[in-house]
């Protein structure tokens, strides 16, 4: 009877035994099957984020790109250049006495045209629309022309403008690459005023600088950034003056009295802006 009760617990235990080694295998034959699943799982998720990324942009759904900020057509800086063009004055005196005849009455008028060509220097401001400046010209010129006495015959005058200065301010209205201005200052021109007489021989000259003051209009276009092409029109008056001194070879009393002259011109002009950019904030989207 023991026998028998002990052969049935040992067959008992062997079963239980035999049980709990299937059980642990199932349970770590599942925790292997959930891992893979998971792996799986992890896998298919980002595949398909791949393919949903790269639709979207296929579709046009791309990060915004920054805007680039242009520079605005501005007038502001230092500028230098050249002008070219023509020119007329208006030459007027009395001739009081050369070479011991005296010629009361007796007006030179004389207009005489020519070439002008220079340069000029100088600054601009725009505030707004407004464009504020100051410019320095110089030229030079080919004005020069004769006038025969009608009194005396042989005697024969010169009026001859070689060189012309000009120091001015400037106001003007902008509108992009378009400015229209008017200007306003000091002039100054050399000016020789000469005569000669052939019989007797004599001559005189008065070769001095004069003074006065100019005004004019003008309007350029930026055909570049920093490059400006423009037409501009002057007009100069210079102070009336009276002339005494001697003839060169007779050493005769020479006057020349009110001595008057205006020259105009109209030149083209070529300028060479050193540019400074300024910025307009972009308009939101």
């Amino acid at each position: 009877m023991q026998r028998q009760l002990l052969l049935h617990w040992e067959a008992w235990t062997s079963k239980a035994n035999k049980g709990n080694h299937v059980v642990s295998a199932t349970k770590i034959e599942g925790h292997a099957k959930m891992r893979l699943r998971l792996a799986i799982l992890g896998a298919s998720v980002a595949f398909a984020a791949g393919l949903s990324a790269t639709a979207a942009s296929a579709d046009g759904y791309r990060p915004r790109a920054a805007y680039a900020v242009a520079p605005i057509m501005s007038w502001t800086g230092f500028y230098i250049g050249g002008h070219v063009g023509v020119a007329w004055s208006d030459v007027e005196w009395s001739n009081v006495a050369f070479s011991n005849v005296t010629f009361t009455g007796e007006r030179f008028d004389n207009s005489a045209s020519g070439f002008i060509g220079g340069g000029q220097i100088g600054y601009n401001q725009q505030i707004g629309n407004i464009v504020l400046g100051v410019e320095a010209t110089i030229s030079g010129a080919d004005l020069s022309k004769d006038f025969h006495s009608i009194l005396v015959p042989t005697v024969n005058f010169t009026a001859d403008i070689n060189t012309i200065a000009t120091v001015t301010g400037r106001f003007g209205v902008a509108a992009e690459q378009w400015l229209f201005y008017g200007k306003a200052g000091w002039a100054g021109a050399q000016v020789e005023a000469s005569g000669r007489n052939t019989a007797p021989l004599d001559r005189f000259s008065f070769d001095d600088w004069r003074n006065g003051w100019t005004a004019g209009v003008g309007l350029e276009y930026k055909i570049a950034r920093n490059v400006s092409f423009g037409v501009e029109y002057s007009f100069i008056e210079l102070n009336n003056e009276t002339d005494n001194g001697l003839s060169r070879l007779a050493l005769l009393p020479v006057t020349l009295r009110d001595r008057d002259l205006q020259i105009q011109s109209v030149t083209a002009r070529l300028n060479f802006q050193f540019y400074r950019d300024e910025y307009r904030a972009p308009p939101l989207k």
